[in-house]
């Protein structure tokens, strides 16, 4: 399992997975009054989800860690807090989970408790959903009205997608895949150069960002 926070083409794996994890959803139920029946139950749309992640991000390489050469705990804690202060739009990802959602960062709370200099941090996240908005000219009588994905935050590409290494994957079968054409793997290899080092080789279990 791997916990990733993704703005743009800029990445972040989470060294120390937590121990545990909570996404939590609700549903807006509105209560109307009919006339001669009484209150009734309407359902008004999914609330968003929001999720705490509490762990840490060691100053050394223990043995639990989820990878090796992961950033300093202070790298760690200034690029969430560049994220957050910018309230850019993050795509939060959980492998092996159905957890995938677009969100922004709600809270975010680091100290440190012991001589071990290890940062100790609890992250607050909500859902960000996309509206659609319709745009009509009322000034003739021509058909106008479309659709426009209407971008409250910054910072996500909206057809950006994500794409998890098996076995067998290459980049020309990712962008053969994706595009159509194998031809275009330099493409995604441009959009993962701070991972991928040699464009021959990618590890299973990566998650790479397809522009």
């Amino acid at each position: 399992m791997e916990i990733w926070l993704r703005q743009a083409n800029n990445t972040f794996r989470f060294p120390v997975i937590p121990p545990s994890f909570e996404i939590n959803g609700s549903a807006t139920i509105n209560t109307s009054n009919i006339l001669s029946v009484g209150d009734i139950a309407v359902f008004g749309g999914l609330g968003l989800k929001t999720i705490e992640l509490s762990s840490f991000f060691p100053n050394q390489e223990y043995s639990f860690c989820n990878y090796n050469g992961f950033p300093k705990p202070y790298d760690c804690v200034n690029l969430i807090e560049s994220w957050m202060k910018e309230g850019y739009i993050l795509r939060f990802i959980i492998t092996e989970t159905n957890i995938n959602f677009e969100c922004i960062i709600a809270d975010f709370n680091y100290r440190e408790q012991d001589y071990s200099r290890d940062v100790y941090f609890t992250l607050s996240l909500k859902e960000y959903r996309r509206i659609q908005i319709s745009k009509v000219n009322i000034n003739n009588d021509e058909k106008l009205s479309s659709e426009k994905d209407v971008q409250l935050t910054k910072g996500f590409d909206t057809k950006q997608k994500t794409h998890k290494v098996v076995e067998g994957d290459t980049l020309f079968k990712i962008a053969k895949k994706y595009y159509g054409n194998g031809d275009l793997w330099e493409k995604i290899y441009k959009a993962n150069e701070d991972e991928i080092k040699d464009p021959s080789v990618i590890k299973n279990g990566w998650v790479l960002i397809i522009p």
